[in-house]
């Protein structure tokens, strides 16, 4: 299936505020005048910026909900994760957030899902929110994914995963032998291919080629894979879980191309377009479209 919906007003989030604007053009005089004398040492502190994310800032809107929850941690791979559970009588669902955020980006998901009586799970990431850790990839919130789920010894019935989040999700059942599954993925904004993220950072920044070219070689040097190989397209090919897939036409980071080539290949996959959502999909309409897709699976108890 293939829906598309149209807000009628959202405002478009960018990859950075105007707050920002001066630390952006300070990363790109660093990228390109040290690309200038050496294109692997550029691409060094570009991987390091990629592998290092900026910590959010909590708000007001996710405070609230947030003090809610029952806290708690888990170990994984040295990571101490903050964990985060709302009890509830219907069937569970795990919130994975995308890359430089944490669980409070789910506020506008949580009221809606906790009057439906949902259970709901959430965890922050490896270097996110408050849980520990000095370096992030998809590859190490996939596995960090593992060792929750091995913590609770079950799989939360239903994964809403946001971009990285959605990386995670898809490499853990697809790339890691898991012993755990939903009975249902949504995946919100999650890039097609990695490239299209690496060209989206650098096209942001505004760094030349070289820099891209360092980026790569610091990829094959620490994973023994090109980014250019890293592709989510292709991944889904081997998903068995069926899932639901929303994408913004205007999405600024992961192109929309993407999203059909994933629904195309993912067997079991809808697909609902959006447009001026942006990429992190903000506004009321998505976790309504979000939650009416929910009430038409239906999960043995």
């Amino acid at each position: 299936m293939d829906f598309k919906f149209v807000p009628k007003k959202v405002p478009t989030l960018s990859m950075a505020g105007r707050r920002e604007k001066f630390v952006i053009g300070s990363i790109r005089r660093l990228l390109n005048g040290t690309a200038r004398m050496s294109r692997r040492q550029a691409g060094a502190i570009g991987y390091y910026l990629l592998s290092k994310p900026r910590r959010a800032a909590e708000e007001p809107l996710s405070t609230a909900f947030m003090q809610k929850a029952r806290h708690y941690t888990v170990e994984a791979q040295g990571n101490t994760l903050q964990c985060y559970h709302w009890p509830g009588k219907g069937p569970s669902i795990l919130l994975l957030h995308g890359w430089e955020s944490h669980t409070g980006r789910w506020f506008e998901f949580f009221e809606p899902l906790q009057k439906a009586g949902y259970s709901i799970y959430a965890f922050d990431a490896p270097a996110h929110g408050k849980s520990r850790g000095r370096r992030f990839s998809a590859l190490i919130y996939a596995e960090a994914l593992g060792a929750y789920l091995e913590h609770h010894d079950f799989s939360p019935d239903y994964w809403i995963a946001h971009s990285a989040g959605g990386m995670a999700a898809i490499l853990y059942l697809t790339e890691m032998n898991p012993a755990y599954q939903p009975q249902q993925l949504v995946s919100l904004a999650v890039p097609g291919e990695l490239e299209h993220f690496i060209d989206k950072f650098c096209d942001f920044v505004g760094v030349h080629d070289k820099v891209k070219q360092g980026i790569d070689y610091q990829f094959r040097r620490k994973l023994d894979v090109s980014f250019t190989d890293i592709s989510f397209v292709k991944y889904v090919k081997n998903l068995r879980v069926p899932g639901l897939i929303v994408h913004d036409e205007c999405d600024d980071l992961a192109p929309i191309s993407g999203a059909h080539q994933m629904h195309k290949n993912w067997e079991g996959s809808s697909l609902i377009t959006t447009r001026d959502c942006g990429h992190s999909l903000i506004g009321e309409l998505v976790p309504a479209m979000v939650l009416e897709y929910l009430r038409h699976c239906r999960v043995p108890q």
